[in-house]
């Protein structure tokens, strides 16, 4: 009888063990992510942002705020200034393949 009780106490004790073991790794694992997480989402958005089909679909919307502006009143080009800064805030006119658009975006960014 004792060795039962014994053994079920082992039991229990590993179980708890395993339990306390698995807890300490979940929150290991959600201090890693919240550490590492930014980080790698930092990378992957560069990455993306460095694409050929990101930066064509910039260039492409780009295109569309060109032909819109070269239409609009003065209010409308005011507009799309703004509209144009706030959207290619990000975007390195460098990467843009044309020459046009380039300078569209440089001189409605102000520099």
């Amino acid at each position: 009888m004792k060795e039962r009780l014994r053994v079920f106490g082992m039991s229990v004790g590993g179980l708890i063990l395993v339990l306390a073991l698995i807890v300490s790794l979940s929150f290991f694992g959600l201090w890693y992510y919240k550490f590492f997480g930014p980080k790698k989402e930092n990378i992957r958005r560069e990455i993306f942002e460095n694409t050929q089909s990101y930066v064509q679909g910039k260039a492409q919307d780009l295109a569309k705020y060109y032909e819109e502006y070269s239409k609009a009143d003065s209010n409308g080009k005011e507009s799309i200034r703004q509209l144009v800064i706030l959207r290619f805030a990000e975007l390195d006119e460098t990467k843009l393949q044309s020459p046009r658009l380039r300078s569209f975006l440089v001189t409605m960014r102000g520099f």
